[in-house]
């Protein structure tokens, strides 16, 4: 996959401090590698849960359904069902966002890593123009 910015159409420093291989497959549609370019702690060392743990949140942004300088999309929540746990620094996502008729949408994603799918996530979004 293509390395990707991003940072494109996301502020902040956080979003600058992850590493990105992303393949666009149209609006709310998105697969990518991640992995994080700062440690979570400087003078600790990090289990692989926690440092993928760190990158959950990304999904919904990554895989954008509208323009975010029109549409606020933010999540209320973020559940993980995880049934493996994540080996290496790059985590695998596969995610898809649907937006309803009446403010509320759903970003739905499978993760992996480099051996295969560790888990899935789902976030609750609130969909305002």
């Amino acid at each position: 996959m293509p390395a990707g910015d991003p940072g494109t159409g996301w502020p902040g420093g956080f979003i600058q401090s992850i590493e990105i291989r992303r393949h666009d497959q149209g609006p709310g549609r998105a697969t990518y590698w991640a992995r994080a370019t700062q440690p979570l702690l400087d003078s600790e060392t990090v289990s692989p849960l926690a440092r993928a743990a760190t990158l959950f949140d990304l999904s919904n942004g990554m895989a954008v359904r509208a323009d975010p300088k029109e549409v606020a999309f933010p999540n209320l929540d973020l559940t993980a069902h995880l049934f493996g746990v994540p080996e290496g620094e790059w985590l695998g996502v596969d995610t898809s966002v649907s937006f309803g008729r009446q403010g509320s949408g759903l970003t739905s994603t499978v993760l992996h890593d480099a051996r295969g799918p560790i888990g899935t996530l789902g976030q609750a979004l609130t969909v305002r123009p």
